[in-house]
């Protein structure tokens, strides 16, 4: 399951919801902006990350897991290989060792 998918849909039916009910929901238009980034929780704090989570609708007992499968080594490596994250960009504050395939079979001395 793509747990990034999941949070916009369900960023998507929070701002439904908060608009049926006539609340406000300029939060959750911000979050919707935000999420066009596909590499946003790699790139902010675990704070903001869970505020996030928290606004569109995980329940306070998921959001740590939640925030651990969205920033977990295999999506990041994925968005490597996807080139949607670059190794040397300064943004990142989630972010895995990576290797230069050049350089494994390299004869050390």
């Amino acid at each position: 399951m793509d747990e990034f998918k999941v949070i916009v849909v369900m960023n998507e039916a929070m701002l439904k919801l908060l608009k049926d009910k006539n609340n406000n929901y300029e939060e959750n238009l911000k979050i919707k902006k935000i999420l066009e980034d596909e590499t946003i929780f790699f790139k902010i704090d675990k704070l903001k990350a869970q505020k996030i989570l928290q606004n569109v609708g995980v329940r306070q007992e998921n959001i740590e897991d939640v925030y651990k499968k969205l920033t977990s080594p295999s999506v990041f490596y994925d968005l490597l290989n996807k080139g949607k994250i670059n190794i040397n960009d300064n943004n990142l504050v989630v972010k895995y060792n990576t290797y230069n395939p050049d350089d494994l079979f390299k004869k050390r001395n």
